[in-house]
């Protein structure tokens, strides 16, 4: 009886023994993986404040490309603008003769 007794107990410390194992184990990926999620969060971080950095410089180029328009742009502007000031010239003649 005394020997079946020793022997449960032997069994159940081997058991708690692996279970102490298994739970430290696990506890040190726990560690690792937090650790990982804090680097990876901090790149998140780091990534969204370079979008948002490049998405106001697109936002600022639009604004200076629309207030500064491009030498093709002018040169059409100009020649809508000549054009419209020889129909002008055209009516004053018209209306002088």
């Amino acid at each position: 009886m005394a020997t079946d007794l020793h022997e449960r107990l032997q069994r159940v410390a081997r058991k708690a023994q692996g279970l102490t194992d298994r739970y430290h184990a696990l506890l040190s990926e726990k560690k690792a993986a937090d650790a990982r999620i804090a680097e990876l969060q901090a790149t998140v971080d780091e990534l969204r404040l370079s979008v948002e950095t490049l998405t106001r410089q697109i936002d600022y180029l639009t604004v200076v490309t629309t207030a500064i328009p491009s030498r093709a742009d002018a040169e059409r502007s100009r020649a809508v603008i000549s054009r419209l000031v020889r129909e002008i010239d055209k009516c004053i003649a018209d209306l002088s003769d």
